[in-house]
């Protein structure tokens, strides 16, 4: 237990909703639902997503990279997650990459939705990129979300050899660079309408 950390009882297999708040990556994955405690609706949706097609055939960034990097990185943990449930959160310490198989993830900054993240993209990677705590925050939006967590040092390892892989991920951290721009002005805006 964390110092100053409130836990709530929670029936097992179940997330609190929109209720999940915490510091750490650590933290956050006691709202992750595990194999071990997933319903019938789950294994059925794990049984329909590929992981490692996924990535291999929709996914931007690890378009070109090979078979068995991409094996390697299928190995992450595969968890689903319920609406409302925050991935990672704006401001905290983050340690994990996520791609999503099945559901929607929702970005925000400041409040302000910059995204909503679909089956084969990444998530996560500004804070490996940056070596910063999280700019934006990523909860779940839709009924259920199945992805795969990476840590970075596991993303980082698979993908030290990959140049191409560098290039689309600058590319993407610039991007994401401009819409966390884009949502500040508008967040500003916003209060000094107020």
């Amino acid at each position: 237990r964390r110092e100053g950390t409130e836990w709530k009882v929670v029936p097992q297999g179940q997330a609190p909703r929109n209720e999940l708040s915490c510091s750490t990556t650590g933290d956050r994955e006691f709202a992750y639902i595990h194999e071990h405690n997933w319903n019938e609706q789950m294994w059925n949706i794990a049984g329909r997503v590929d992981f490692q097609s996924l990535m291999e055939e929709g996914c931007y960034l690890l378009k070109g990279v090979a078979s068995d990097v991409i094996h390697r990185l299928s190995f992450g943990a595969k968890v689903f997650a319920r609406r409302g449930t925050v991935l990672i959160e704006e401001g905290s310490e983050n340690s994990a990459i996520f791609v999503v198989g099945h559901g929607a993830l929702k970005v925000t900054v400041k409040g302000e939705k910059i995204s909503t993240i679909g089956p084969g993209q990444v998530v996560g990677l500004y804070t490996m990129l940056k070596g910063t705590n999280a700019s934006a925050t990523v909860t779940v939006s839709s009924e259920l979300a199945y992805v795969l967590e990476l840590r970075h040092s596991h993303f980082q390892s698979c993908l030290e050899d990959e140049p191409s892989v560098k290039q689309r991920m600058q590319v993407i951290l610039e991007q994401r660079e401009a819409q966390n721009k884009a949502a500040e002005m508008v967040h500003n805006k916003t209060i000094r309408e107020v």
